[in-house]
């Protein structure tokens, strides 16, 4: 063996950067790999559970011995926030007494359960809650979110 020992001198300086930089280094990589794998899969849940509507108000007219009023849907991402009758005039109101009761009672049932299955009609008056009925379950149809 030689004789002459070596000696490996360090700055304390470039010892404590090298050490922080690895530090930071691996503090990235991590924070990005949780950061990227977490966005993806928050992604994939939010578009099968919480998208059912394209949110929005969607209105349809409907005439009735030549008298226009419109129905109105109120729809967010995934309830059916409010479902309205608008514009009726006196004359639908005085020839057609039904179309108003009628109308608040599907709309309730719709907002309340939140579906349009199992939606009870009055068998006396069953051309009258069709009429509403149908217009609604188009207009909450056409909301729909389609399935790419």
């Amino acid at each position: 063996m030689s004789g002459n020992p070596k000696f490996v001198v360090f700055h304390l300086k470039e010892l404590i950067y090298t050490v922080v930089f690895v530090l930071l280094g691996i503090v990235f990589l991590i924070s990005l790999i949780l950061m990227f794998s977490q966005k993806g899969g928050q992604k994939k849940e939010e578009q099968t559970t919480d998208n059912i509507y394209n949110a929005g108000v969607y209105t349809s007219s409907i005439t009735l011995n030549g008298n226009p009023m419109d129905i109105t849907v109120t729809l967010d991402s995934n309830h059916i926030n409010s479902i309205k009758m608008e514009n009726v005039s006196d004359a639908i109101a005085t020839m057609y007494p039904l179309v108003q009761p009628s109308f608040e009672d599907i709309a309730n049932q719709i907002v309340t359960t939140q579906s349009l299955d199992n939606i009870r009609f009055s068998e006396d008056y069953h051309y009258t809650y069709t009429l509403h009925y149908d217009e609604i379950c188009h207009l909450i149809d056409s909301a729909k979110v389609s399935a790419d």
